[in-house]
């Protein structure tokens, strides 16, 4: 208020001074010369003042003349601009909004007539592409802030570009993106033994006009450079094909026949979505490595950071060759004589393979007189108990067992740590002992799954076998005629193997059977093993509740569930399933047990539905016959219901029994 009169006694002093300059000019114009001085100092202050209030007359005109001329711009634009109110109601559009959006049927008066009010709230000042009638825009979002007469108020601008044209540039320059692919024929060298000479000829150009006459159909290069390997290129649009038809190849490669009983079975691995086809090429050999490691005949497409999965509907097939066996068991031996101390780790909720096989293994440190010890935690899976009883009767076995904090301790630069039974390190049964660990050995049976100890010297992966147990007594034959095991790490072993196979009823091979035969040589007692699986009434009692409440809600799939924590979680589900699975009619079984704070899901099939894929989806693994997963922070009914739905997404990939 002081500073508003100050600006009018001011300009009254100008006001009275112009009168007196124009009174001396015409009576003393001598007297001018010394108001000239005072006139210019008052005209100059005034100027100065920003906020004076006889400037805003010409302040006004200033500012409507930016305000017309940032409208006009605006409306010149190509791209849509619409102001929007606090009530959402649009105040002003240009004329490439009106374009756009505008008919002389359709006015649009509000934001959400066009965008919806979820999208909306993600808007922001960084452009969001969104598709709206039929075109595709990019959208973003500005605040802008007003001074009315009153008080300041916000409005939003939203500033909207047609990008249809370049979105679908982009799809089909997209389209046109190269897929590498690797084909493997997975067990070439046994059907050439198994087909006879003069057939040999026939067979091998079968698979070859088979798998090259596929990939031109759908229009792709390929070039054989082995004689059980192809490496073929797609245009991605050709190879989406593929991927809804579910890559009919892997069917026509099963039906041509070799001998009897033996097929054929194809691996392909196929990446796209790189910066570039030499690191194209190294993804799809990382998938087809993938693809082997999970038994074959399947295919894995690595694309964009994402991993999918086709096929794998055949058992996994027994190598009659046990070349790298034997090759695996003298690396294993060099670098356990290299090493100060050798330790074993397993997985979490311990099982009887993993016991058995790490036992077999510190058999074979001691021979060698290296320090040997397994890992075993507090937190162990009760389904081991029996077996950790057994061994720790025996006191010089019971040295062999240390905790975590102890192995921490110990380890040193030349520390072998030999992982078994998984490939994957979340479920070790210790972080820290992996992450301290320079030489790691990773020894296990189950199919390959995305996540994998990466630091691994050596890796001995095989699907085809029944257990680890069995892989390690393999590697002890090999590893030389010094190598003893006493009778109560054999027994181990064969425990191993007998709870892997459900005593040698599934996944068995006549490599199995060989290894139970050496097992029990070296002093394996099977009534041990037997008295090992031996159970209580109220255990059989409460699997009995199970099978009663289990229910067949897909065709040939039933599902059932515990109440409440038995007293061996793990090998009661297990067993649960096992006991489902030998019901008529019942292809494949799954059973819940709630463990802590987490749902156990162990699940069995009979080969022609594979439970190791209906499990990965909830983070579980395993093999076609057997797997198990752990579900955490959900209830029961949650979790049945999401085993359910991951059943059928498997049927709908077209995976029927």
């Amino acid at each position: 208020m002081a500073r508003g009169n100050e600006n009018r006694t001011l300009w009254w002093a100008v006001y009275l001074i112009v009168f007196e300059v124009i009174f001396f000019i015409i009576y003393d114009y001598k007297a001018l010369l010394a108001l000239l001085p005072v006139l210019g100092m008052l005209l100059y202050y005034l100027l100065s003042k920003k906020d004076s209030k006889p400037l805003s007359p010409f302040i006004e005109t200033k500012t409507s003349f930016r305000q017309a001329l940032w409208k006009q711009t605006l409306n010149e634009l190509d791209v849509g601009v619409v102001l929007v109110d606090e009530n959402k109601k649009i105040i002003w559009k240009n004329k490439a909004f009106s374009s756009m959006f505008q008919t002389s049927t359709v006015r649009i008066t509000h934001i959400n007539d066009l965008i919806p009010e979820d999208t909306l709230k993600s808007l922001n000042e960084e452009a969001k592409d969104m598709e709206i009638t039929n075109r595709r825009f990019s959208i973003k979002k500005v605040m802008l802030q007003t001074n009315g007469k009153k008080s300041e108020r916000f409005i939003k601008a939203y500033y909207i570009k047609d990008i249809t044209e370049l979105y679908e540039l982009k799809s089909r320059i997209k389209e046109e993106e190269a897929v590498v692919c690797y084909f493997h024929v997975d067990n070439f060298d046994e059907i050439m033994v198994a087909c006879s000479e003069e057939n040999r000829p026939e067979l091998l150009a079968k698979i070859d006009k088979t798998i090259t006459q596929w990939v031109y159909n759908h229009n792709g290069l390929i070039k054989k450079y082995d004689r059980d390997k192809y490496l073929a290129v797609f245009n991605l649009r050709d190879f989406r094909i593929l991927e809804e038809t579910k890559f009919g190849i892997l069917d026509a490669i099963r039906e041509i026949k070799v001998g009897q009983v033996m097929t054929p079975t194809l691996s392909i691995g196929a990446a796209y979505g790189e910066p570039s086809l030499t690191l194209s090429g190294k993804t799809a050999q990382n998938a087809l490595e993938l693809c082997l490691g999970r038994g074959g005949d399947q295919v894995v497409v690595k694309m964009e950071g994402k991993t999918s999965f086709y096929g794998g509907k055949t058992k996994e097939m027994e190598k009659h060759s046990r070349v790298r066996a034997r090759v695996i068991s003298h690396a294993l031996r060099d670098l356990i004589e290299e090493s100060d101390i050798v330790m074993v780790l397993g997985h979490l909720f311990l099982d009887m393979d993993a016991l058995g096989a790490g036992v077999g293994l510190i058999s074979a440190v001691k021979s060698l007189n290296k320090q040997g010890y397994i890992i075993l935690t507090p937190e162990q899976s009760p389904s081991v108990d029996s077996l950790v009883e057994l061994l720790f009767n025996d006191d010089e076995m019971k040295q062999n067992f240390i905790g975590e904090a102890e192995a921490l301790d110990r380890m040193t630069k030349k520390t072998l740590l030999v992982v078994v039974d998984t490939h994957r390190p979340s479920l070790l049964m210790s972080q820290k002992v992996l992450e301290k660990a320079e030489r790691v050995v990773v020894i296990d049976h189950h199919r390959r799954g995305e996540e994998f100890i990466d630091k691994a010297l050596l890796v001995y992966l095989e699907p085809y076998a029944s257990s680890t147990s069995e892989m390690v007594t393999e590697m002890i034959q090999y590893m030389g005629d010094d190598i003893k095991i006493t009778s109560l790490a054999a027994t181990a072993m064969l425990s191993g193997i007998a709870v892997d196979t459900r005593n040698f009823a599934f996944k068995t091979g006549a490599r199995t059977f060989e290894a139970a035969s050496f097992l029990r040589r070296s002093g394996a007692d099977p009534i041990a093993v037997y008295k090992l699986f031996q159970e209580d009434a109220e255990t059989v009692y409460a699997r009995a509740k199970v099978l009663k409440r289990a229910q067949e809600f897909v065709k040939h799939v039933v599902i059932s569930y515990y109440n409440e924590e038995p007293k061996n979680p793990t090998l009661a589900a297990a067993q649960a399933a096992n006991s489902l699975i030998g019901l008529k009619g019942v292809f494949a079984s799954f059973v819940l047990v709630p463990m802590g704070d987490t749902i156990s899901i162990s699940g069995r099939s009979l080969g022609n539905i594979n439970v190791q894929r209906i499990l990965e989806q909830l983070g579980g693994g395993g093999h076609m016959t057997v797997a198990g997963a752990q579900l955490s922070g959900v209830t029961m009914a949650e979790a049945l219901e999401q085993v359910k739905q991951a059943v059928i997404n498997y049927m709908k990939e077209g995976e029927t029994p």
